[in-house]
């Protein structure tokens, strides 16, 4: 059998293992790295900008859920319905859209999935027919936002 065929391979080999062994360094080195204060700052501030992109749309829209109170062709309906939502929830967002032939009533702004199906079963109580929740485009106020932002800091604790 000729070994010389098999010569570079062994000497790669051996090569290699010199190398291995050169890089095996001491468990009680340090390193000290010195990084400028504003590299804190940009990060804390990309990772804000992360917190909100997960609830904003490419337009800067909220993403969120509104409750689906009808959908009729009759616009009496439709009105009478919407002054109930006004009368008996003042404070939620009401909001009526026509997309031929049919009127589209949706009511709340909520974030979170788990606040919508809460007032879906609230409205349950006052309206018949099919309620349901839909994912929509809402209105949050700055004051929400603040709120919003700060709740998530601390349940993430960050």
């Amino acid at each position: 059998m000729n070994w010389t065929k098999f010569l570079p391979v062994i000497a790669a080999l051996l090569l290699c293992s010199f190398a291995l062994h050169a890089q095996q360094t001491d468990s009680t080195a340090t390193a000290v790295v010195h990084a400028d204060p504003r590299v804190n700052w940009l990060a804390e501030k990309q990772a804000q900008i992360n917190k909100v992109s997960v609830y904003k749309n490419s337009a800067g829209q909220w993403k969120g859920y509104r409750v689906m109170v009808l959908n009729s062709n009759n616009r009496d309906l439709a009105n009478k319905t919407k002054a109930d939502l006004l009368k008996y929830f003042p404070d939620k967002g009401v909001y009526m859209a026509y997309q031929a032939p049919y009127f589209k009533l949706k009511a709340g702004d909520f974030v979170k999935r788990e606040d919508a199906e809460k007032f879906r079963k609230e409205l349950s109580k006052y309206f018949t027919g099919s309620l349901f929740v839909m994912n929509d485009i809402i209105k949050v106020t700055a004051e929400e936002e603040a709120k919003l932002l700060a709740a998530e800091k601390d349940e993430k604790g960050y």
